[in-house]
């Protein structure tokens, strides 16, 4: 792989786009602050008895606006170069950049459906947009895999406390620059494993089971060495940032998975997206503060028999659904804020045996998009407008089978075989330490009527 492969990419948001999300952003404000202070400055003027004519006071209202505008680019650090930083360095719109899949519209309409709106107000993620075979190579890719309390000996010397518990419970306050991050501030507090009801959720080595095949798939039809899986513990922001990175397991048992989902999330709700997230693993408590679990929060609708269109969204837990997983894909946040162009994708599950399932769906995903130059898998996502839905970089999965070792119940020994699982409800829990996923299914998302199919 040559480097400059990788340096052509296009994933980096233009500075037009910068600016209109700018002024999407602080338009309203520096209006109402522009608007308060001349108004402020035509009352002093009014105490002194001087009259200035009304199209000086709408002048000044227009300088202020222009004035503020700016000068709310430079609140926060990872904005501060939306209007002033690249000024003088003009960067050509790259080649490399992949093309967005097309807005589906839901059903036959005489008027053409507002897609043009409705993509000018998305969030201008091309990862997320153009389907999971942004991840073939050229890449540099780094599987990031949980790590254990008996990883760490020395645990006050990690950059940040992975491992903390305060009633199962970690609030965290994330501050990368001063690793060179242009990123502000933010605070995460992740549920961690082991108080949630879940035994699931204290076996996370069964998360890496296919991760050795992932590895090999992505770096498929090339002469690349296989990636590393890399502990969570061992890798920084840096690292990250550098690379292309697969997070495998969700918060409670990888510390990167919020820390990496925040500041995407951010991105498509400041402004607010048209086009929003497929899935995640967040909820916001009181004062709206992040909380990352093990639920898989959705805009997906899993019932056959329901309009996509009006999906309410649905939260899968490791109760009802312990066979679920997510994939999703989007541009690395990390990257981004240093200029750089590469991805990050979110494999996770509602257990130990969700993720392991999720990673074997994306392994095969992967194998087979390498192996078919024209086939692409994304997920529809509702958007904003009734009539418009948006194919994105996420698959919603669920283990269908599974493989049994032998173990002994009641003094009898059972032994080795495969056995299928229920789509939906609870499965049954006599010998789920002891399984491995064999089979998965995806929800395809492609007709008006959502149907699991198998991978």
């Amino acid at each position: 792989m040559e480097p400059d492969e990788l340096a052509r990419r296009g994933y980096l948001v233009s500075r037009g786009e910068r600016i209109r999300r700018h002024l999407r952003m602080y338009l309203q404000r520096a209006v109402v602050g522009a608007i308060s202070g001349v108004a402020v400055l035509a009352g002093f003027l009014s105490a002194a008895q001087v009259t200035w004519p009304l199209y000086v006071y709408l002048l000044l209202t227009l300088g202020a606006i222009g004035l503020c505008l700016p000068g709310l680019a430079l609140l926060e650090p990872g904005r501060r170069h939306v209007l002033v930083g690249r000024v003088l360095r003009r960067r050509r719109r790259s080649a490399a950049r992949p093309p967005a899949l097309p807005p589906l519209p839901p059903v036959p309409t005489v008027e053409p459906a507002p897609i043009a709106p409705v993509m000018a107000t998305a969030c201008d993620d091309p990862v997320y947009l153009s389907g999971l075979r942004s991840l073939l190579p050229p890449n540099q890719p780094l599987i990031v895999v949980p790590s254990g309390l008996s990883d760490v000996s020395r645990p006050e010397e990690l950059l940040w406390p992975l491992f903390e518990h305060r009633l199962n419970r970690s609030h965290l306050r994330v501050d990368v620059r001063d690793f060179g991050i242009p990123l502000s501030p933010y605070v995460v507090e992740r549920e961690l494993s082991g108080g949630n009801g879940s035994a699931q959720r204290l076996l996370p080595v069964r998360d890496l089971t296919f991760t050795t095949g992932l590895a090999t798939a992505l770096v498929a039809g090339t002469d690349q060495p296989v990636p590393q899986l890399t502990p969570e513990h061992c890798v920084d922001p840096v690292q990250i940032a550098r690379h292309d990175v697969v997070i495998v397991g969700g918060p409670d048992t990888n510390f990167w998975h919020a820390v990496l989902f925040e500041p995407l999330h951010r991105e498509f709700a400041f402004p607010a997206s048209s086009v929003p997230l497929a899935f995640g693993m967040r909820r916001e408590r009181d004062g709206g503060v992040p909380v990352y679990g093990n639920a898989i929060a959705s805009v997906v609708s899993v019932d056959a028999g329901s309009d996509p269109r009006h999906a309410p969204g649905a939260v899968f837990g490791h109760v009802l659904q312990p066979t679920y997983g997510m994939i999703l894909a989007c541009r690395n946040p990390l990257a981004a804020a240093l200029g750089i162009s590469r991805w990050c994708v979110f494999v996770a599950g509602t257990t130990s045996l969700g993720t392991a399932g999720a990673v074997l769906a994306l392994s095969r995903i992967l194998g087979r998009l390498s192996g078919d130059p024209d086939a692409n898998v994304s997920t529809v996502v509702p958007t904003v407008h009734p009539q418009v839905r948006a194919q994105v970089s996420a698959v919603l999965c669920r283990v269908t089978e599974v493989e049994q070792s032998y173990v002994r119940s009641n003094g009898r020994v059972i032994p080795r075989q495969r056995r299928p699982l229920p789509g939906e409800g609870p499965v049954p829990a006599e010998f789920d330490d002891f399984w491995l996923p064999t089979r998965c299914e995806v929800l395809d998302c492609s007709d008006l009527q959502p149907r699991w199919s198998p991978v």
